[in-house]
């Protein structure tokens, strides 16, 4: 009888602990596959005439220095090499790129 409340006891401390990962495990799931790069031939990133390389564009609004890593519209400025933007939602931008609804990071 002792043995078979021990079994009962870790089925429920173990299914507990299983049922309390199951939001944490969705939430990174939900978000990785959410984010994907933008590809500059998207419709949202030709309107904004969005390019991965800064260094390269050639619009009368780009300045020299202006990056997306250091637009206020970039959500993660930790993200140096593809991160989020407010203007494309669920999609990532080359930390380098550039669009022109850049906002300098005040």
């Amino acid at each position: 009888m002792k043995k078979q409340d021990l079994s009962r006891r870790s089925f429920l401390k173990f299914g507990a602990a299983g049922l309390a990962a199951i939001p944490v495990v969705s939430m990174g799931i939900s978000t990785a596959a959410a984010a994907e790069r933008l590809d500059e031939s998207a419709p949202e990133a030709q309107a904004l005439n969005y390019k991965h390389d800064g260094a390269s564009v050639d619009h009368p609004s780009h300045a020299a220095g202006q990056k997306c890593i250091n637009c206020l519209l970039y959500t993660d400025p930790t993200a140096t090499e593809w991160g989020g933007c407010a203007v494309f939602p669920n999609k990532l931008v080359n930390a380098n790129g550039w669009c022109t609804a850049y906002v300098a990071r005040g």
